[in-house]
């Protein structure tokens, strides 16, 4: 019966418009997701009320999907929708376990877009595959949960106690404030539409100011003899990402910074690792930044964004913190 009455609401959201999903609240109290840290990237394990254990990688700039594997594994239920406007078979996640729960996406009235499992990009096979740190499953992971996820609500992330909680909108301050340093964050919009769902945040760098999309998963795979030099043992290496232009010019006014030479294994770019970044008032550092050409980003990123940007900020830039990154009122909050 509960499936059922699940299933029933998933397809009443479904002739709801996107515009009313992206500012309302579901949220009564806050709800402690079921998140295992792997340093400071970010992966959740919800429990279906069938027992079926999921294992999502969180990116807040990256893509929402499941894989065609696990669909099948546990019979969910699909169709054929239109999200962020693209036609695509999707599925609703399962009812899930009240002490194992992750929300379905809002902006995607609950469906997540399906991928065959044979097109699984190798990012995805780095943080999936069946020895990826923090999963209890042991089996390779289930999916990505991106920016439809993130959207239209109010995530609190402590890096510090390793806690991830989807928490009431209107719980959090807002742009003036009263519980630590708030910063504007924008996205890109038409009229009173929100399209897109990748926040961007000015950080500012050696005293000048650099856009860049807010990556909380954004990580590299290092080479053995960066593993070493950087005195890593894990299989992910959370570190930002920087136009090769913007990498340039940092090198030319700061050649004392530390590089890491081709440290990145996948693309054989540079690791730069910058002494300090500064977002609103609050200031972090040493944080890293893999190398990308220019493209990665005038090409990709910055159509997702209201303005160009050159650079992605991980979630390096964010330990020993204890954030809220409001998406309908646009702010990321530190807190005190």
């Amino acid at each position: 019966m509960r499936n059922h009455i699940f299933r029933l609401f998933a397809s009443i959201l479904l002739i709801l418009p996107t515009s009313t999903m992206t500012v309302g609240q579901d949220v009564e109290h806050p709800m402690r997701m079921p998140a295992v840290f792997h340093d400071v990237l970010i992966f959740v394990e919800p429990v279906s009320e069938d027992g079926d254990t999921l294992r999502f990688f969180t990116d807040s700039a990256d893509g929402t999907i499941i894989y065609k594997g696990t669909v099948d594994r546990i019979s969910l239920t699909t169709t054929s929708a239109i999200i962020q406007d693209q036609q695509q078979l999707a599925a609703f996640l399962p009812p899930m376990d009240s002490s194992d729960f992750i929300p379905p996406p809002m902006v995607s009235d609950g469906l997540v877009p399906v991928r065959a499992d044979d097109r699984m990009p190798p990012h995805h096979r780095a943080i999936l595959h069946d020895t990826a740190p923090g999963q209890r499953s042991g089996r390779p992971g289930d999916g990505i949960l991106g920016s439809t996820w993130f959207a239209g609500r109010a995530w609190t992330v402590d890096f510090r106690e390793q806690t991830l909680y989807a928490v009431p909108v209107d719980m959090t301050p807002s742009a003036t404030g009263d519980d630590g340093e708030v910063v504007s964050i924008s996205f890109f919009e038409e009229g009173d539409r929100r399209r897109y769902h990748f926040a961007r945040v000015p950080v500012v760098v050696s005293g000048d100011s650099v856009s860049m999309v807010l990556k909380t998963g954004s990580h590299i795979q290092l080479t053995d003899a960066a593993r070493e030099e950087l005195d890593f043992d894990g299989a992910l290496f959370p570190a930002g990402l920087i136009s090769e232009s913007v990498a340039d010019e940092w090198l030319r006014e700061h050649p004392e910074w530390r590089v890491y030479e081709a440290a990145d294994r996948n693309y054989g770019s540079d690791v730069i690792e910058v002494p300090e970044v500064q977002v609103g008032a609050h200031r972090s550092g040493p944080v890293h930044f893999a190398v990308r050409r220019d493209e990665a980003f005038t090409d990709w990123f910055s159509q997702f964004t209201d303005k160009p940007v050159a650079g992605a900020l991980g979630a390096d830039a964010f330990r020993g913190t204890r954030i809220t990154v409001n998406y309908p009122r646009s702010v990321l909050i530190f807190h005190e």
